[in-house]
């Protein structure tokens, strides 16, 4: 069964699309960037993975904050608990949810999960009917991308998260996002192989 392109507030607390398929996401005005701004991020991540690769995943959604109007952005990778059951690990956090980093989320009900099993990048918001259902008290989201990743055998999400307005991206922050988590992911994959 195909699954909708959007899925609205619900009493579940979640609002997802699929962000290229939003009409509203590609109407957005772009922001002014700095010029360069690809640039000098991926001339950091570059360096970062010379110098320190194990550190890569932090340094990537760190790269996130200080490039976009993010308060914060994370990485969660997919794994087995020691039940058997799928979750998600926040394993690299910064920003305003930094405190919730080696945090997990169910697979099966998670804005992540979605992501991956679309295999495309969402447009997300998230509130409390949701975390009241994780158990966390954390602040909405109220803009919110999502890009699948996959690097090292691993998989699972990139995200930036808004708390403040409910339009803080635009298609150049997504475009930066993709470009700088594609090229840790084939990093670590040639770093993976050589280890």
């Amino acid at each position: 069964m195909e699954r909708p392109a959007k899925i609205g507030m619900d009493g579940s607390g979640v609002r997802i699309e699929d962000l290229l398929d939003s009409h509203e996401f590609r109407a957005r005005p772009q922001r002014k960037t700095e010029p360069g701004r690809e640039s000098a991020a991926l001339g950091r991540l570059e360096e970062c993975l010379t110098q320190n690769p194990h550190s890569a995943l932090e340094e990537l959604v760190q790269i996130a904050i200080d490039s976009c109007p993010a308060d914060s952005s994370g990485i969660s990778l997919e794994e087995e608990n020691p039940q058997g059951e799928l979750q998600f690990r926040w394993v690299a956090v910064a920003g305003s949810f930094a405190k919730y980093l080696n945090g997990t989320t169910p697979r099966f009900y998670s804005p992540c999960g979605t992501c991956l099993d679309r295999g495309v990048p969402q447009l997300y918001q998230v509130h409390d009917p949701y975390y009241n259902f994780l158990g966390v008290t954390a602040e909405p989201i109220l803009d919110g991308i999502l890009i699948p990743w996959r690097a090292a055998k691993s998989q699972g999400t990139l995200w930036l998260v808004s708390h403040q307005t409910n339009l803080a991206f635009d298609m150049s922050d997504y475009k930066l996002i993709r470009t700088i988590a594609n090229f840790a992911s084939e990093a670590m994959e040639n770093f993976s192989r050589k280890a």
